[in-house]
């Protein structure tokens, strides 16, 4: 459709400019020559112009646009210009460039080739006047007249030659003239299309771009630099409640502030949740450039996670009970290993066999283990306070070995050969039943490995460490060793290769490890055993003598 109005366009302009040059044409030669010498035939020609404007707009009408009429009227023209040229001077006249005006003009509308082709048409008929002139058929000028002064400075004896060779000269300008003319017309149509071309895809674009926005389920609002709304898409209108004259309504919204803060600062974070009406909204918001670079404008996306955020709170309590399950089945996991002690204890006292020495030992092992478990619910409320922990009692090292492998022996560790090397005894600032608890969690993991190994043995050991004041404990076994896979995760609470473990042993032991400001490294080879070192740092010499009153235990 608007290639056709293009082309009406563009016919009724050259219809409007034969009829404007044809008639200055005329009245201007009436004027100077005179009517009684050109009268009567410029008139003939004007109104040939006139009737020939009122056919090609009737064929147009009937036939529609026709590239054959534009065809006929150049030929005509061409025809009706050489009479008017050849009654105002001759071919060799002043009016006859009035040809180069009619060979551009049909090159801009008929191309290269109707361009070319009127070139020729109006070579020609320069070569006829030129053949009448010089053959003396007609007079070379009009006398008479104003006129004739004009055209006695054109030489009145014209020889073949100088014909000949202004013809050649007129019909190469003339060419040239159409091939220059029918190349820019056409190069301009085939870039004009090519615009077209973009400008529809631009348009499609720009339809489809809309049509998506409009399909979204999230909201979309977009503001340019000053603030003032320039879009919302259903989805957001809806979020919003805003309904009709929504540019005005959007400005009393918490989601129009927020977005533009976040356009005038800095500060704000990109992703916000808002809640609204009972409906939680993700607000994703962002700036966007025009096509030079520059700050064009800010948006908002809006996203109902109302659902999402409902179900996310339902698993975060499900994880909670889940870790609180987990927590609760460490807690016995590390609880039956002093209960296992005390009960054999309390079964010994039962037998009666006992001297009073070893009764004593018996009653105060089962009351270190009760004082124990004790200390273990303790340690476990302060894991899930995730808290730190100062100490200020000293503790013997020796003794904690001691009473830990005490512990294995009288319980879990009954079948396995337990050994220690102590090279003396090291004074820390701690708490004793933790770092019982400590050993205990180890020693239990190498037990567990070395449940069907014939050979199984544990070494605890108790030696000055390399690190400048610090003491370190280590517990070796003989079993298969860790594979590289699991190492990388050992610590993370929860995980865990048994099956009924809890995985929290090693994290709450290396929780009891940063407790007493320490550090704790495992080295293992598959096939050749694992050693899980602790380093604690020695308490001062001059501060456990003031303890102890002069006397280190």
């Amino acid at each position: 459709m608007y290639k056709d109005i293009l082309t009406m366009k563009r016919r009724t302009w050259l219809q409007v400019g034969r009829l404007i040059v044809f008639g200055l044409f005329v009245l201007i030669g009436i004027l100077f020559l005179g009517w009684s010498s050109v009268g009567r035939i410029y008139s003939i020609v004007g109104f040939v112009v006139i009737l020939s404007v009122f056919l090609d707009f009737l064929s147009r009408r009937i036939l529609k646009e026709k590239n054959w009429q534009l065809w006929v009227l150049f030929i005509l023209d061409s025809i009706l210009a050489s009479f008017l040229i050849r009654m105002a001077g001759g071919f060799d006249g002043p009016f006859t460039a009035f040809f180069f005006i009619h060979t551009f003009t049909a090159g801009v509308y008929l191309g290269i080739r109707g361009g070319v082709t009127v070139a020729v048409l109006d070579s020609l008929m320069i070569a006829s006047m030129a053949f009448v002139t010089v053959s003396g058929l007609v007079d070379a000028t009009p006398t008479g007249s104003a006129f004739e002064r004009l055209m006695n400075t054109v030489p009145s004896d014209i020889s073949f030659q100088y014909a000949l060779l202004f013809v050649m000269i007129y019909a190469g300008f003339l060419t040239i003239t159409g091939l220059v003319s029918g190349y820019l017309s056409q190069h301009l149509l085939f870039e004009k299309g090519r615009a077209e071309g973009i400008l529809r895809q631009l348009r499609e674009a720009r339809t489809m771009s809309r049509e998506i926005l409009e399909s979204l389920s999230d909201g979309i609002l977009v503001i340019d630099n000053s603030g003032n709304p320039v879009s919302i898409n259903q989805s957001g209108s809806a979020m919003l409640s805003l309904g009709d004259r929504w540019s005005e309504k959007v400005y009393n919204t918490d989601i129009y502030t927020m977005l533009r803060e976040f356009q005038l600062s800095d500060g704000m974070p990109p992703v916000i949740e808002v809640s609204m009406n009972e409906v939680i909204l993700e607000c994703r918001m962002g700036t966007f450039l025009d096509h030079e670079g520059n700050s064009a404008g800010a948006l908002v996306a809006m996203t109902d996670i109302t659902e999402t955020f409902e179900l996310k709170r339902q698993l975060q309590e499900q994880e909670k009970l889940a870790a609180i399950g987990r927590l609760s089945s460490t807690m016995a996991h590390e609880i039956r290993n002093p209960l296992a002690s005390m009960s054999g204890a309390a079964h010994i006292l039962q037998m009666g066999t006992l001297d009073w020495k070893k009764t004593d030992r018996m009653t105060e092992l089962i009351s270190n283990q009760a004082k124990r478990i004790s200390e273990i619910i303790e340690g476990y409320l302060e894991l899930s306070r995730m808290s730190t922990v100062s100490y200020t009692n000293s503790v013997s090292l020796e003794a904690v070995v001691n009473e830990a492998i005490d512990v294995a022996r009288q319980g879990f560790g009954g079948l396995i050969e337990i050994e220690s090397h102590i090279e003396g005894d090291f004074i820390v600032f701690g708490n004793q039943a933790r770092l019982v608890q400590l050993l205990t969690n180890i020693m239990r993991n190498s037990v567990e490995v070395l449940e069907n190994s014939s050979d199984g043995k544990i070494t605890l050991s108790l030696v000055k460490s390399s690190m400048d004041g610090m003491a370190e404990l280590s517990v070796h076994d003989n079993g298969p060793g860790i594979a590289d896979e699991i190492m990388v995760q050992i610590f993370d609470p929860f995980f865990t290769t048994k099956k009924e473990g809890t995985g929290l042993g090693l994290f709450v032991a290396r929780k009891v490890v940063r407790d007493h400001r320490g550090r704790m490294d495992i080295e293992s080879e598959t096939g050749e055993g694992t050693i899980v070192s602790v380093s604690i740092p020695i308490a001062p010499p001059d501060v456990v003598k003031a303890e102890t009153g002069g006397n280190q235990p």
